[in-house]
């Protein structure tokens, strides 16, 4: 009698002391099931050979066939009475857990060894506490409540879909959000670029002062930065995400018309960034010009694009310049280097990156030429799920590589100048023969 009643108290309702007991319970499960996971993890891959990969995968499946007893005995025997459901129950466990526990650990698992280095033990003791908490409400809401739905599960599972990360649709809607973002945002760049006195981006913050100083003394900064509605409400994107990141540095020893001859010259294949596979100049009129870059992201996982873009420069005042980037065209490749070789449907591949726009400022100053790069990409959601735990990785990519980007400029221009000079070029703005400085690809969804 005292163990119904302690089993009621712990029953289905919102109650959230049964709630966080349970809680207790499941992640003391969840313990033991780690040590049943490495274990499993150390034979397979460590004893037997087998690719870490795959090791991860059957040692995950062991440990939820582990968890799967305990929580029916345990954690959830309250609701558990009925044992003619317990092999619909394992095959809901085994779909719902089993499905976010292996697609998720997989998934992890290689993303913290590819970007963090770490050998795949460590690794996957990160990716099963990624997994935890959508593994304890999938549980607790869907596998073990009482005459659990289909329809539950398949909620579920779209809430947490960390397995279908391989395909993403660009719908209408997205886009809609994605061009009332770049409004906004170009109307407050073309007021800056008007203001008469303050030029940069940086220099409407509130802490511009301290900004320039920071930037004339050699530091690259790099800040994240969001656009909002003209009443100031955030502006959502339905089934996509807006990544936007601005970046400053000095590139010192170099005169704006010598800056803008040396990024607007023809670049050799020897000199192209080891993300920047091919680059062609399509069209050029005057200041404006249409090129073509392939590039390859390489982060969480490897992606290759073609892409397309219009750049128009625009003189300002003596000692300052800008320049507008906008993608034309963005095709992911598959089976890149291969006969094989061909484009996704564009807006119908896996979502990291469907549009780029990169705005440019250029000022010159004693001692150079300051350069600022703002960015804005639009790529895929981010799910629910696993955002707490993928934002951080995007927003660390992405300054990692804005300050890149700027850092070469300001390596190879002052280098490119001083060639030009020896050889007597004249450096005497934008010319005929160029490729944007579109070297820049900040982060998207997941950081490719």
């Amino acid at each position: 009698m005292d163990r119904q009643l302690e089993l009621n108290r712990m029953g289905s309702g919102p109650s959230p002391v049964g709630t966080l007991r349970r809680w207790l319970m499941f992640n003391a499960v969840g313990g033991m099931g780690v040590g049943v996971q490495l274990l499993s993890l150390g034979v397979l891959a460590d004893l037997l050979g087998l690719d870490y990969r795959l090791a991860t995968a059957l040692a995950v499946q062991a440990a939820v066939l582990h968890n799967f007893v305990w929580h029916e005995h345990w954690t959830w025997s309250d609701r558990c009475a009925d044992r003619r459901g317990r092999w619909s129950r394992l095959g809901s466990f085994t779909l719902v857990n089993g499905t976010l526990s292996i697609a998720g650990n997989v998934l992890f698992t290689t993303l913290y060894v590819t970007t963090l280095d770490l050998h795949h033990v460590p690794a996957n003791l990160l990716a099963i506490a990624t997994c935890s908490i959508a593994n304890f409400f999938a549980s607790h809401h869907v596998v073990f409540r009482a005459a659990a739905k289909p329809a539950a599960l398949a909620a579920v599972l779209a809430t947490g879909n960390v397995a279908g990360l391989g395909a993403a649709e660009l719908k209408d809607k997205t886009v809609a959000a994605w061009e009332r973002y770049v409004e906004a945002t170009e109307r407050r760049i073309a007021a800056e670029l008007e203001d008469g006195e303050r030029f940069l981006a940086q220099d409407f913050g509130p802490e511009a002062a301290r900004a320039r100083r920071a930037v004339l003394a050699g530091e690259v900064l790099v800040d994240s930065m969001e656009t909002r509605d003209a009443d100031g409400r955030k502006i959502k994107v339905p089934s996509g995400a807006i990544h936007h990141w601005r970046g400053s540095i000095l590139v010192p020893a170099v005169t704006l018309d010598e800056f803008l001859h040396g990024i607007m010259h023809e670049v050799g294949p020897e000199e192209l960034k080891d993300d920047v596979l091919d680059s062609r100049l399509l069209a050029s009129d005057g200041n404006r010009r249409e090129v073509f870059l392939k590039l390859r992201r390489r982060s969480v996982v490897t992606v290759h694009y073609n892409t397309e873009h219009r750049v128009e420069y625009t003189r300002h005042v003596a000692g300052r310049a800008s320049s507008r980037s906008v993608s034309t065209r963005i095709a992911e490749l598959e089976d890149v280097g291969s006969p094989a070789e061909r484009e996704k449907p564009i807006g119908r591949d896996r979502g990291f990156l469907w549009r780029l726009n990169a705005y440019w400022r250029y000022q010159e100053v004693e001692g150079g030429v300051i350069v600022e790069c703002e960015s804005v990409t639009l790529s895929r959601g981010i799910p629910a799920v696993v955002r707490w735990m993928v934002r951080p990785i995007i927003n660390r990519t992405a300054r990692s590589v804005m300050s890149e980007t700027l850092g070469s400029m300001a390596e190879v221009l002052p280098a490119r100048v001083a060639s030009d000079r020896a050889s007597g070029r004249a450096a005497d703005g934008p010319g005929d023969a160029a490729v944007i400085p579109a070297e820049t690809l900040p982060a998207s969804w997941p950081a490719p």
